[in-house]
């Protein structure tokens, strides 16, 4: 709905209200000019029962119109708040009082106590009219706009929460970058394992003919090169998740059991606490929260814990590495960009893409105490 008709729909139909009673009124008054003239008291009976009718029939009018203007404003589906030239709340919809977390008995008290907590909503008040802006505030990212309005009704403010649409937003635009560097990933992948295939083929008949160091080197070079492209290729694979009901906990402990077997655990504790459930798919969240073990057994020392904290709709995945800065963090995030010399670049932005496609996003950030936190929520 745009702003201007939000400030006409408060302003006019208490003003249709007015106008439809004085018009009652004076309907009333004409007809009591024109009836034959009765004894004075019988007049003024009849004037003063005429007139506690009509007081009576303009109250039930004005008490619908009401109505119908509360139901108006709380079938809006973002936030209005109106403050009076009082300075008083005038009127908070019901989207906007469930956005606020507050309740139908706020409308009347004083602004400044109301939003006391909504810094954001007050600076909005007492900014000017113009175009609608978007903020960060407890957590949630707002849309708020001040309303041109009459002076004579004083401050109109729309705001709605687009965190949802926002998050919904980024995911798409990450499913499409990533669509189109699978679809360019691909073509390199193919080329490089027909190429890889001559070099192993070349390799195997270097030890057949008796060169056992040279073969072994191209052979080494070969499966570490046939491991990066099958990482290629996993990053190319389209994706076709499978929500179910998980329990966090029972995909924690099998991808640490996993991780167990692996090598870079060695010399590690790994272990995990806490419980909660989520929609999910199971494939890819193993395979995601895989990428992030590894990735903080790589980054732990010798001696040192990851631990696995499971909450409701939440899952972290805490090491005791050197932590990382806000920009590396945000970099590593990005398709071949490694924190490692002998990285790929592709274990975080793999696990970034399976949990995206299943309505999750990932999060990195440095503990206080040292350290990272790989954060999955849902």
């Amino acid at each position: 709905m745009q702003p201007h008709l939000i400030a006409w729909l408060v302003l006019a139909l208490p003003f249709a209200a007015v106008v439809g009673g004085m018009l009652v009124v004076l309907v009333r008054w004409a007809r009591l000019r024109r009836r034959t003239p009765a004894d004075p008291e019988s007049l003024l009976l009849s004037a003063v029962s005429g007139s506690l009718k009509e007081r009576g029939e303009l109250a039930a009018s004005l008490g619908e119109l009401r109505t119908v203007h509360e139901r108006l404003l709380d079938a809006l589906p973002m936030g209005l708040l109106w403050v009076d030239q009082r300075h008083r709340l005038a009127a908070l919809n019901r989207q906007g009082r469930e956005l606020l977390g507050v309740t139908p008995g706020v409308v009347g008290l004083e602004a400044a106590f109301v939003l006391e907590p909504f810094g954001w909503l007050r600076e909005a008040l007492e900014g000017e009219p113009g175009p609608a802006r978007r903020l960060e505030a407890g957590g949630r990212r707002w849309r708020v706009q001040r309303i041109e309005a009459p002076d004579r009704i004083g401050a109109l403010v729309q705001f709605e929460d687009v965190t949802g649409v926002e998050l919904e937003e980024r995911r798409r635009q990450l499913r499409e970058r990533f669509a189109e560097l699978g679809e360019m990933t691909a073509g390199v992948a193919h080329q490089l394992k027909n190429g890889l295939a001559v070099l192993k083929g070349q390799g195997q008949l270097l030890r057949r003919a008796g060169h056992g160091e040279s073969a072994q080197a191209v052979l080494e070079e070969t499966d570490e090169l046939e491991r990066l492209v099958q990482r290629f290729l996993q990053w190319a694979k389209p994706l076709e998740p499978i929500v179910e009901d998980l329990r966090l906990e029972d995909v924690a402990a099998q991808a640490l059991t996993e991780l167990k077997r692996r090598p870079v655990s060695q010399g590690r504790t790994l272990l995990w606490e806490g419980r909660g459930a989520v929609l999910g798919d199971p494939v890819l969240l193993h395979q995601a929260l895989v990428n992030l073990l590894e990735n903080a057994c790589q980054a732990t020392p010798l001696g040192g814990r990851i631990l696995v904290r499971i909450a409701e709709g939440r899952l972290e995945v805490l090491d005791e590495g050197p932590g990382l800065s806000e920009d590396t963090a945000i970099r590593m995030l990005r398709p071949f960009e490694s924190g490692r010399s002998d990285g790929t670049g592709l274990g975080l932005p793999l696990a970034l893409k399976w949990l995206n496609a299943q309505g999750a996003d990932l999060r990195l950030s440095p503990r206080p105490e040292g350290g990272t936190c790989a954060e999955i929520r849902w």
